[in-house]
């Protein structure tokens, strides 16, 4: 039994805790059992997005004419788009491992508990315990109910193994399935979504799902109301049967993706031999220190599923740096958690939608504005930009924002600062906006908000 002072369950975001541990003198050991990096660099945020440089040049090409420019896509290296995001995915396992300092114990496993403080590696026996242990061992895609065929997940994509294909189906209308089906689509792949539910990004505020729904579905077809019944595939492509709301329906395509949601990796690791408890989701519990129901094991990331975001699990570890490291015994607070959609369009939210704010009856004051009071915004050409705002009348703070439009998910961290230094949209008409810049909506937007509080006094 060999004893550490500080054990490390995946080498994702986590990897930076183990390396600061040790760097503070800390006898420490890390366990990945894949690639070094996690999900973000090697089969999620970063890869992913990569893609997603390549299919808005292609599409602003073949959009060229909304400016009265006339150009013509005559190719897309498919084979060499791959290729590149696929050497940076090779990389990365490499790249991470060089950070490591030498007083670190890497072991590569599969880790599994036999007791609240005790891990066997699978492939090795070799055991281990700790007083205190972090588990970030993240998601993986909800397994679809055809394991026997070669379909993809989002985790097959990078580094691409098999061939690119010549059609595809994507079935879900999440995050996933929307960004991956408008890359797809922009590379001249025919690709159509099939969806169980009848709207897209069922996270979104109503008014901004509607909107991304009408736009996304310009360029992807997307048909909502199927269910998927069957699957079969001869060797070279798919045969897709669906049941839909006018009876049943087939495809054939060259290639299926399941893109319906993650589950988390925690039900791998043999927590039943622990008193580690997860909800009904499968996630590990935690407290308000990110503390499992083991005193001295700790669940951060995506294994806690508070949120499944690479974000907030830089935030967990960066917490649990402060925690561990430093004696900072305050408990955790993420603020406002805000996520984007890299589709397109692109979207980007922090805090409540309209509809739940209704459901919670807390009084709001809504106001929406297309970005063409912004020259900048005018000069896309593009008529479905929004920004909305959902704003208390009782002190002025920002309940929810919505956007809608190219950039987004930058825009978006003007308002971030705002709610996390002070929380009051009237500081926002106070700050000078650079004209025409497109953050400049969120003057007029803050404008509005304020009037329509003061008109109902």
């Amino acid at each position: 039994m060999e004893e550490f002072d500080l054990i490390v369950i995946g080498g994702g975001r986590a990897s930076n805790l183990a390396i600061a541990a040790a760097t503070a003198g800390k006898n420490v050991a890390l366990i990945e059992r894949d690639r070094l990096g996690g999900t973000c660099p090697n089969r999620g945020c970063v890869p992913s997005k990569l893609l997603i440089g390549y299919a808005e040049v292609a599409r602003r090409v073949r959009e060229a004419d909304r400016h009265f420019i006339s150009a013509k896509l005559e190719g897309v290296d498919l084979e060499r788009i791959f290729s590149e995001v696929s050497d940076y995915v090779n990389q990365v396992d490499a790249r991470y491992e060089s950070r490591l300092p030498e007083n670190l114990i890497l072991i590569r496993g599969h880790a599994e508990f036999v007791a609240d403080k005790r891990i066997r590696i699978r492939e090795s026996e070799q055991e281990l315990t700790a007083e205190t242990i972090v588990i970030a061992v993240g998601t993986r895609p909800r397994p679809h109910p055809f394991p026997d065929l070669p379909a993809w997940s989002s985790d097959d994509l990078f580094p691409l193994k098999a061939k690119i294909p010549q059609s595809l189906a994507i079935i879900g209308g999440g995050f996933i399935g929307c960004e991956l089906g408008a890359f797809f689509s922009a590379i001249g792949i025919p690709t159509a979504l099939y969806v169980r539910s009848h709207h897209l990004l069922p996270n979104e505020d109503h008014e901004i799902g509607e909107i991304f729904c009408d736009e996304f579905t310009r360029h992807t077809p997307t048909h909502f109301g199927h269910s998927l019944k069957d699957l079969v595939h001869d060797g070279r492509s798919y045969k897709a049967t669906f049941v839909t709301d006018d009876g049943e329906r087939s495809i054939e395509v060259d290639q299926v993706l399941f893109a319906t949601g993650r589950i988390s990796n925690a039900d791998q690791l043999g927590l039943e031999h622990t008193q580690i408890e997860v909800d009904r989701r499968g996630f590990i519990v935690t407290d308000d220190h990110l503390q499992s129901t083991v005193p001295g094991v700790y669940a951060a990331g995506d294994s806690a599923g508070r949120f499944v975001l690479q974000h907030a699990a830089s935030y967990d570890i960066h917490y649990l740096r402060q925690h561990l490291l430093k004696g900072d015994d305050s408990p955790i607070d993420y603020g406002a958690m805000p996520h984007a959609v890299y589709s397109d369009p692109e979207v980007a939210s922090v805090g409540l939608t309209e509809n739940q704010l209704r459901e919670q009856g807390t009084p709001f004051v809504r106001v929406m504005r297309d970005w063409k009071s912004s020259a900048r915004s005018m000069a896309t050409r593009l008529d479905y930009p929004r920004a909305k705002l959902l704003v208390s009348p009782e002190d002025y703070s920002i309940l929810g924002c919505h956007l809608i439009g190219p950039e987004s998910s930058t825009l978006i961290h003007e308002v971030l600062m705002l709610i996390h230094l002070e929380n009051d949209v009237r500081r926002l008409p106070e700050m000078i906006h650079i004209h025409p810049a497109l953050s400049e909506i969120f003057l007029g937007l803050a404008l509005d908000a304020v009037k329509a509080i003061e008109s109902n006094d």
